[in-house]
C-alpha cells in the first residue's frame, strides 16, 4: 500500500520526483521516487502544475490520463522497492523501523 505525500522540487522549483509513504503489515517507510520513472509528458505536466500554484497538488484531482501515467510506473517501481526492502534478511537493514 502506498500514499503519495507530495512532489519533490529542487531549489529552482524544478520537479524532481515524488515522496511516497509505503507500508505493509509490518513496515512503514518514506520513499523518494525520481521523476525518471515518469514519461516526459507526465513529468512536464506536473512541472507546469507546480509552477502555476503554491497550493498543494492533489493527484486525485488531476486528469485521469495523468493519474494513470503516474500510478502505473509508480506501482511497478514500488513493487520492486518493497521486494528489495521489506522481504528477506532484515539483520543489516537500515530504516526508520530498525
Amino acid at each position: 500500500m502506498y500514499q503519495i505525500q507530495g512532489a519533490l522540487e529542487n531549489a529552482a522549483g524544478e520537479f524532481k520526483g515524488l515522496r511516497v509513504l509505503v507500508c505493509d503489515a509490518h513496515n512503514f517507510e518514506t520513499v523518494d521516487v525520481s521523476s525518471n520513472i515518469l514519461d516526459n509528458e507526465t513529468a512536464s505536466y506536473i512541472q507546469f502544475r507546480l509552477s502555476c500554484t503554491k497550493a498543494v497538488m492533489n493527484i486525485a484531482k488531476l486528469p485521469f490520463k495523468i493519474q494513470d501515467n503516474i500510478r502505473a510506473p509508480l506501482g511497478t517501481y514500488l513493487d520492486k522497492w518493497v521486494r528489495e526492502h521489506f522481504h528477506g534478511d532484515f539483520s543489516n537493514r537500515k530504516s526508520i523501523n530498525s
